[in-house]
C-alpha cells in the first residue's frame, strides 16, 4: 500500500478526539498462531491499538500481522497527538 503511515497508540483515543480522516483500530492476540490481528471494536483480549492514514482493512473484519507487515508501512510518531499534550502544544507554536 503506496503511502501507508501507521501509529501505535495505547488505545483508541475517544470519539471527540478523533480526526475523521484517520481510520482507528484495536489490536488483540490472535485466535489463529502466536500472532496478533488488527480489528475495528475488540472487546476482549486488546493488547493496544494503531491509528493508520488509509483503511487497512478494507471489507476484511480482521488482518493478522503478518499481512500488516507484507502493507509495507511507515511508523511514525504524530498521525494522532493527544489533545492538551506537550505535543500538541509544540504543533501549535
Amino acid at each position: 500500500m503506496k503511502n501507508l503511515k501507521l501509529q501505535w497508540l495505547d488505545k483508541i483515543p475517544p470519539p471527540e478526539e478523533r480526526n475523521p480522516e484517520l481510520f482507528y483500530y484495536d489490536i488483540r492476540n490472535s485466535d489463529i498462531d502466536n500472532g496478533y490481528t488488527i480489528e475495528r471494536g475488540v472487546l476482549v483480549n486488546n493488547i493496544g491499538s494503531l491509528v493508520a492514514n488509509k483503511d487497512i482493512l478494507k471489507d476484511k473484519e480482521f488482518i493478522t500481522d503478518k499481512e500488516l507487515e507484507n502493507l509495507h508501512y511507515e511508523e511514525v510518531q504524530d498521525l494522532y497527538v493527544k489533545h492538551n499534550s506537550i505535543e500538541s502544544d509544540i504543533e501549535l507554536e
